[in-house]
């Protein structure tokens, strides 16, 4: 998965909650039906934007990239490393699933 993909999956999910009459919950779900979740929030960076692992730290040591192509990964923005964070705590490995 390259960073441009994952920059575009923020970016169609990012349309898709908008366009939801209950965002938290679209966000919810997309969470949870994916194994591996980045967010991307912008950061001062020459690129403008950083990733953080928010669900899947456990699938990924060891991994090989075929293995993890198989995975269901995808991306959510996030309005900074803040809410990344908060999101890491409510939906993260071994947390119990926030309803």
């Amino acid at each position: 998965m390259t960073h441009a993909e994952l920059l575009e999956m923020a970016r169609n999910n990012l349309t898709r909650f908008a366009a939801s009459p209950s965002p938290a919950d679209v966000l919810r779900q997309t969470i949870e039906a994916h194994e591996i979740v980045f967010a991307i929030f912008p950061d001062t960076s020459e690129r403008g934007w950083d990733i953080h692992m928010i669900k899947g730290k456990p699938l990924v040591p060891g991994a090989s990239d075929d293995e993890l192509a198989r995975r269901a990964t995808t991306a959510v923005p996030c309005a900074d490393l803040t809410e990344a964070l908060e999101l890491e705590r409510a939906f993260g490995d071994g947390k119990p699933v926030v309803q």
